[in-house]
């Protein structure tokens, strides 16, 4: 329950789907990655800080994605800025679905086909 002023309270009630995923804690604070329904509103995809005690969860700041694209924008630009392990994000690739139809598809880049030197994604996860 979180007070918007001192005379009316608000009941922020909330289902978490299917996404439920620890990204960072410390103590009792943690951020979580959740498919998440506020009251009567639809599942949204949301990153947001939570205290959590043992009886109950209180959200903090956050944010839900505006579109279906916004999380995928969010990865490809943490891995552009050097986030993540790339051994384990590789590892993690490989085991999805679309992974053997999109190595096929995959086109080497410009500076690599003009010096000649072709990077072969087989050959990193072989």
């Amino acid at each position: 329950m979180f007070k918007k002023n001192s005379n009316d309270t608000k009941d922020f009630s909330y289902k978490v789907g299917d996404i439920d995923e620890v990204i960072d804690s410390r103590g009792n604070s943690v951020i979580l990655l959740r498919s998440i329904a506020w009251g009567d509103h639809e599942e949204k995809l949301e990153l947001r800080k939570w205290v959590i005690d043992i009886n109950k969860e209180q959200a903090l700041r956050g944010v839900s994605f505006l579109t279906d694209e916004g999380p995928h924008n969010l990865t490809n630009t943490l891995i552009k800025l050097g986030y993540g392990k790339t051994e384990e994000i590789l590892k993690t690739l490989s085991e999805r679905d679309d992974f053997k139809d999109a190595i096929k598809t995959y086109d080497k880049p410009q500076h690599l086909k003009k010096s000649g030197k072709y990077l072969d994604p087989k050959e990193i996860l072989s």
